[in-house]
């Protein structure tokens, strides 16, 4: 596949993604400012050591989905600087180009690893090239607060 056929399954597989993930709720629309995704894997301080965290814990808390598709597949973990109200988190994997449930997966996996308390607004899925596989909007995944945390 030649790179400009890459690029464009790429950005369709992710807006797929995006457009699988959205779901008619009454929530409130985020008030952080639009995400956009860096084209490369950032370099970013402690992306290992966060991928070995993050494998630790989805071996140990994870659904079989997910230890199958993140151990021995994630190879960096890392979080952007803030962003305003914000910040976004990348996963390197070794993934030529996952099917959606490995995705889906590996965002699950995420979302248990990170905490309701996470701020992160997007998470953004690489491949082995480190080109962008997918990306998410983390707050349509999360669940709400329930009414009785708030004191």
């Amino acid at each position: 596949m030649n790179r400009t056929t890459a690029t464009v399954a790429a950005a369709t597989f992710a807006a797929a993604l995006l457009l699988v993930s959205c779901s008619t709720t009454t929530r409130a629309a985020p008030t952080h400012q639009p995400v956009f995704a860096p084209t490369a894997m950032p370099s970013l301080d402690g992306a290992e050591a966060g991928a070995a965290e993050f494998v630790r814990f989805t071996q140990e808390k994870g659904t079989p989905e997910q230890q199958a598709a993140v151990t021995g597949h994630v190879t960096g973990v890392a979080r952007s600087a803030a962003q305003g109200d914000h910040r976004n988190s990348y996963i390197a994997t070794d993934y030529p180009q996952p099917e959606e449930a490995t995705m889906r997966a590996i965002t699950d996996a995420y979302l248990a690893w990170a905490g309701p308390a996470d701020d992160a607004a997007m998470l953004v899925l690489y491949t082995a090239a480190g080109t962008v596989m997918g990306g998410v909007e983390l707050a349509a995944l999360r669940s709400p607060a329930p009414a009785s945390s708030s004191r």
